[in-house]
Formats: structure tokens, C-alpha cells, sequence
């Protein structure tokens, strides 16, 4: 059977609250759940032309939050061309016309954010195409990152650095210093993604094609609470509370299973075409390997994780270009800055919240971990 693929990134999702919307946890219950995924990148932009490019940010063009444009498209063919070629008709509804890739779809809609109303808009969109034979459709849902957003920002002042407009120091202060609060303002944003959720489902059911529809849900990233002084949002550090996400994965007739192995989120590409029956052995540069392959993983074959990003504001504001890298294996995780030539190295293990650096330059094993880094990014200028 040809299957329908609906991908919904939930902007900003944090991980740890999964469990505040019971309509997402009906749908886990039924689906595979990969639980430790990594974003190779812990922002919208860099993070979705990864997804749908299946490469790392450093090598599709898209590696720094001004570099929206400089995507390899060229060079690079994406998951919607791809399913294009293959009788697939692509659809999405994004916030900005530049947020991904912009070949390979049928039909490219663009939302309102100040005035969009996601459910009815995404539920008439799926409606629509539930005629098509079969269909390709990305789903930007926005709300969480929109709201908080939104609110932390009401009283901002301008940055020398960008000219990005944010708040004064009185207002970052307390903001840091409130994580209770900020906890709880997240969380009153829960009920509104679950009524989400549920309508999506619900017109999937309602139209007919649950039978034939696979249903992606995922992160791009997660959110800062407070956790660490500089960032406010995401993007600004490579810390677990925004690099580890998740992705559901509803496919008709497969048994649930829960993943614990550590993936990326370059894997998606690989993934979906595999369940559309597409043979990438010569026709993609995807680094991705498909999250398929670790259902009944009793080995743990965990795979090597990298992420980079460069903030547009924080103590080291780079949105030119990424300046933060890390390598994330085996619950360790060793962190490079390189604006202020700094390292950080984690036992994610005994440290869940990496509270404690415990680098040390002449360690065998932060040598191995800093080798692997340093071959990945192998045209940055690393120091000991």
C-alpha cells in the first residue's frame, strides 16, 4: 500500500513535558517512540533544512541563523523532491516562506502567525488533499514558541550587537531567576497543543484515511526554562533541555515499541522514504540513517550525535555563523566554544542537568571525544 505521510513539527516542544498533552500520549501509545533523539541543531531554521535535506548544517549551506539563503539546493536533493518523483503530491503550511526548502512541493502555504487559527487551518488542509491518491504534507505548529515568545518580549530594548530587539537586563534577571514561574507559564501553554493534537487526529479519522496515513509528530528543539544564564529561549547553548527531542511515528498496522538509541534527526529523511518505498542507494546525499533500522535494536547501536549552533543573542551572539559544536555518545557530552576557546565536558549519566564540567585536557577519554569532534568539523580551527 501507498501511504499518506503527514510530518507535524511542534515548534519548541520540550521533551519533558510530552506528558502534558493526553492526546500525544494516546497517539505514542500506538506508534513508535523515539525517546533520545538529537537535533543536529537547536533552532527552527538550521534544524528543519537538516530534516529535510537528511545533512548536518555545515555541510547543506544552512549553518547560522543569517544563512537562510544559502542553502545548497543545487546540490542537494530534499525529501519533497524526492517524494515528488515518486507520485507523492507535497503540501505545507509554514510560518516563513524561507523556514525550509523550498523544491519539491506541489503546493507551499504560508500562515498568519498573529491571527492563524491551527486547527481549522491544518484540519481543512489535510481534508483537501485526503482525495489525492497519495500525499506528502508538513505541518508547522507553531503556538508554544509563539506565545512565550511573545510574552518575554514586552518590554525590549535593541542589541548593539544584531539589532535584535529584547528585553532589558532587569527583565533577563528575573527571568533566570524564576524557573518555577517560567515552568509554569510553558505549561499553560499545553492545553492548547493537546486541543491541537486531537483535532488533527480526529480529521484523520474522520476522513478516511487513518488506514493509509502515517503520522509524523517531532521537535525541532527544546526550550530554555532558565536553566542556564544566557539563554532565554534556544539556540544560544547545546544543552540537553533544547538538543533532546523526540519523534512519534503512527504507522497503520506496526506494533508500538518504545526507542531508547540514541538517533538524529537527519535520520527522518532516511525514514520516510523508506516507508515510501524509495531506494536512496543512489539518488540522495542524506548522512541519515532511517530510524527503521532500530525497532528490536538489542544491541544498542547507538549512533555518534553532532550539533552546532550560534545564537543570536547570549553571552557569545554569532548569527553569522555557528560557534558552539558538541559531540554527544554514550551519555557523555563534550561541548567546544569557540568565541570565548572554552571546553565543557559532561557524564549525562550522573550530571542529567550538566551542572558540573568535569574537562580535563589530558583525559584518554575527552581525547577520544575531542578527535571524533574535531574530525567531524573538520574545517574549524579547534584549540586544546
Amino acid at each position: 500500500m501507498d501511504y499518506n505521510i503527514i510530518l507535524i513539527t511542534l515548534d519548541g516542544l520540550r521533551s519533558d513535558r510530552l506528558s502534558s498533552s493526553s492526546s500525544l500520549m494516546k497517539i505514542q501509545e500506538k506508534s513508535l517512540f523515539y525517546n533520545n533523539l538529537i537535533t543536529v541543531a537547536p533552532y527552527t531554521l538550521a534544524s528543519l533544512h537538516a530534516i529535510f535535506s537528511g545533512m548536518y548544517p555545515k555541510d547543506n549551506g544552512v549553518n547560522a541563523y543569517y544563512r537562510m539563503s544559502k542553502f545548497k539546493e543545487n546540490e542537494i536533493e530534499t525529501i519533497t523532491q524526492l517524494l515528488q518523483k515518486n507520485g507523492y503530491y507535497t503540501s505545507c503550511d509554514i510560518i516563513h516562506d524561507a523556514i525550509i526548502p523550498k523544491k519539491g512541493f506541489d503546493e507551499r502555504n504560508v500562515f498568519d502567525e498573529e491571527s492563524v487559527d491551527f486547527k481549522e487551518r491544518h484540519s481543512n488542509l489535510i481534508k483537501k488533499l485526503s482525495e489525492k491518491k497519495k500525499f506528502f504534507l508538513f505541518l508547522h505548529y507553531t503556538e508554544p514558541h509563539k506565545n512565550l515568545v511573545k510574552e518575554l518580549n514586552k518590554d525590549k530594548v535593541k542589541d548593539e550587537y544584531s539589532e535584535v530587539k529584547r528585553n532589558s537586563k532587569e527583565e533577563e534577571d528575573d527571568f533566570f531567576s524564576s524557573i518555577e514561574k517560567n515552568e509554569k507559564r510553558y505549561d499553560s501553554y499545553m492545553p492548547e497543543l493537546d486541543a491541537y493534537v486531537k483535532k488533527i487526529h480526529k480529521t484523520i479519522i474522520e476522513s478516511g484515511i487513518e488506514e493509509k496515513t502515517i503520522l509524523i509528530f517531532h521537535a525541532d528543539h527544546g526550550t530554555s526554562l532558565g536553566e542556564k544564564i544566557g539563554e532565554k529561549f534556544y539556540g544560544v547553548f547545546v544543552y540537553d533541555y533544547t538538543i533532546k527531542v523526540f519523534a512519534i511515528i503512527k504507522i497503520p498496522g506496526q506494533k508500538p515499541e518504545i526507542i531508547n538509541t540514541q538517533c538524529q534527526t537527519i535520520d527522518i529523511f532516511p525514514t520516510i522514504a523508506e516507508l515510501a518505498k524509495i531506494d536512496l542507494t543512489n539518488s540522495s546525499k542524506t548522512q541519515g540513517i532511517s530510524l527503521l533500522n532500530l525497532l528490536n535494536d538489542k544491541k544498542n547501536n547507538e549512533r555518534v550525535s553532532y550539533v552546532e549552533t550560534g545564537g543570536l543573542y547570549g553571552p557569545w551572539p554569532s548569527p553569522t555563523e555557528h560557534n558552539i559544536f558538541c559531540i554527544r555518545h554514550k551519555n557523555k557530552k563534550l561541548i567546544y566554544n569557540k568565541t570565548p576557546k572554552t571546553w565543557e565536558f559532561y557524564d549525562l549519566e550522573k550530571d542529567e542537568h550538566e551542572k558540573n564540567n568535569i574537562y580535563e585536557k589530558d583525559s584518554e577519554l575527552i581525547k577520544n571525544y575531542k578527535e571524533k569532534l574535531v574530525n567531524h568539523f573538520d574545517e574549524l580551527d579547534f584549540i586544546d
